[in-house]
């Protein structure tokens, strides 16, 4: 096959059309509840910064033939799929100067980004969501001196708390215990990193990212990458909206 890729000069890519299994490939960072561990990819870690972008979450369903049914996350149960449900939460942002996504299914990790500040589905057990409490800095500083910033603006240094136990009165089976997520300091990051971070967010479509969970979808199975995603360590309640 003859290829002629002409001048490509000034050009700097493009990703309009570009099927979406090819984008948004970032390595994986996870968290192990039950022994209190983040993995950033294999490397195992008691802590982990991270300059966040952008979060989403989704319910995925199960189905009887193995099909994965994907829904917004406030979607109701009776509007889905029969089958097992899966409660998600991603967040992607920088780790070790690259981007990657933190993916948590598990209750622990994802009460750690999305717990409600307060109100009827608050987690006492836990601190306030990392991104809820983000966002009502981000809209204190803009009322108090005028400046707007983003989630890429701010590095989040995140450890490990003391253990809690987990179980439920509404949930029989959920008897783990298991040790939080605890958001230890925020700092901004400069002037120049929140430039080139704002770049980096437009250059990769991350509005498209977040945008891709907002809708329904249907797909194959397929398998994540080794701690991508929390493992099993907590069992899942569903009367939780995050």
């Amino acid at each position: 096959m003859k290829i002629d890729n002409g001048s490509m000069e000034g050009f700097t890519g493009v990703t309009a059309g570009m099927q979406t299994e090819e984008r948004w490939q970032y390595p994986g960072v996870g968290y192990n509840a039950t022994d209190g561990i983040f993995y950033v990819g294999e490397v195992e870690a008691e802590g982990l910064e991270i300059v966040p972008f952008a979060l989403r979450q989704c319910k995925e369903v199960t189905d009887a033939n193995g099909i994965i049914h994907r829904y917004p996350i406030k979607t109701k149960r009776t509007d889905m799929a029969e089958g097992d449900i899966t409660t998600r939460l991603q967040v992607v942002g920088i780790v070790n100067d690259e981007l990657h996504i933190f993916g948590a299914r598990s209750w622990t990790a994802r009460a750690a980004w999305a717990n409600p500040l307060g109100g009827p589905y608050h987690d006492n057990r836990f601190e306030g969501g990392i991104w809820p409490r983000l966002m009502n800095h981000i809209k204190e500083l803009k009322s108090s001196t005028g400046k707007a910033t983003a989630p890429l603006c701010w590095k989040l240094r995140l450890t490990v708390g003391a253990e809690i136990d987990l179980s439920s009165a509404a949930n029989a089976k959920q008897k783990s215990k298991a040790r939080p997520i605890v958001a230890e300091s925020m700092s901004f990051v400069g002037a120049d990193k929140a430039a080139e971070y704002e770049r980096l967010y437009v250059e990769e479509a991350i509005d498209e990212w977040v945008a891709e969970w907002n809708k329904a979808a249907v797909a194959e199975p397929s398998p994540e990458p080794a701690h991508a995603g929390t493992p099993p360590a907590v069992i899942e309640t569903e009367d939780i909206p995050f």
